[in-house]
């Protein structure tokens, strides 16, 4: 009967719109947990940053109270309760690190290890009384606009890469050999030209 066969269409074209909204709430699950995992693996790094920056510190201020009148360390390093602190800071550090790369990808976490430069910096002007110079505030600023820039360009999902990929899609590219030409060039130059004559005068060159 037609009665029959018009409910049989309905109850199919019910399961298909069931179907496919629970498709898309599991690709909207996905995502979202995607974004939450790449968050907490960029936090975690820049935790692990920041403490391994505080451990190679605390191990200065060890080594600046252990020197004696004479310049000379008054007991071994291994002496010194405040180098432990900072060696098992460090350790805890890299550990945190190790942990951001199961969250995040490498091409963030790498770069994401940047921060731990501008921690160090604001922790020997603070508290170890080093100057700050111009310079150093010209790097610190290039260095944050880096991380951010490389945080909001990766792909949370990137392509894997593998030699077929890299074969088809960037090496056969010719932008690719104008960059290793463009490369070649600037590094013989630097080698070359740069280096035997400012080396000694620019941290720059050198």
């Amino acid at each position: 009967p037609f009665e029959q066969r018009q409910m049989v269409r309905d109850a199919i074209n019910g399961s298909c719109a069931l179907d496919n909204s629970t498709t898309s709430r599991g690709e909207e699950s996905e995502a979202e947990e995607g974004t939450n995992t790449f968050v907490i693996g960029v936090i975690l790094s820049v935790v692990a940053d920041v403490i391994i920056a505080i451990s190679l510190n605390v191990q200065k201020t060890a080594h600046m109270r252990n020197e004696g009148a004479d310049g000379k360390p008054v007991k071994g390093m291994l002496k010194l309760p405040l180098w432990w602190l900072g060696l098992l800071l460090n350790v805890g550090g890299e550990l945190g690190n190790m942990l951001a790369y199961g969250f995040a990808p490498a091409s963030v976490v790498a770069p994401v290890g940047s921060v731990g430069v501008v921690a160090n910096e604001v922790i020997a002007v603070v508290f170890l009384k080093e100057p700050f110079r111009w310079r150093d505030a010209a790097g610190l600023v290039a260095i944050v606009a880096g991380v951010v820039l490389i945080i909001f360009g990766v792909p949370e999902d990137p392509v894997e890469l593998n030699a077929v990929v890299l074969q088809d899609e960037y090496y056969s590219d010719p932008v690719a050999y104008s960059y290793l030409i463009g490369l070649s060039c600037a590094v013989a130059f630097f080698v070359a030209y740069l280096e035997p004559r400012y080396a000694q005068k620019t941290v720059l060159i050198w």
